[in-house]
């Protein structure tokens, strides 16, 4: 995937939520592709490991096995300063087979506008 022509339609920038955060740096329409960032899957051991630093608050869920020992991703790029909002503005897709994460604009994102995603079960764990 690539990102439409342009030029960058995201930013970091000082966030009013958490520190930094991802912002529109032009209007994105409702659907519209953000991004598309590489991954580094973790194997389950590294994942454990993870856990107990603070790049844990990074991670994206993979899938986990029966027993519950969960694997993870590292993204690479600035989809890493999403902020979370129950109400996200903008949803993303782990393709662990791609090791991709895709970022789409859940509705109309206006230029300036925080980008949020829903951390859904790890809401509690990473904010």
């Amino acid at each position: 995937m690539t990102i439409p022509p342009g030029g960058a339609r995201v930013e970091v920038r000082t966030s009013p939520l958490h520190g930094r955060g991802l912002f529109a740096s032009v209007d994105i329409p409702a659907g519209a592709l953000i991004g598309a960032y590489p991954l580094l899957v973790l194997d389950h051991e590294d994942t454990a490991a993870v856990k107990a630093t603070r790049l844990y608050h990074y991670v994206f869920y993979v899938d986990e096995r029966e027993d519950g020992a969960m694997r993870a991703a590292v993204a690479f790029g600035v989809i890493s300063m999403c902020n979370h909002s129950a109400d996200a503005n903008a949803a993303f897709h782990v393709d662990a087979g791609r090791s991709e994460v895709i970022l789409t604009a859940r509705r109309s994102i206006a230029a300036s506008e925080e980008i949020l995603i829903d951390y859904e079960d790890f809401a509690d764990v990473a904010v």
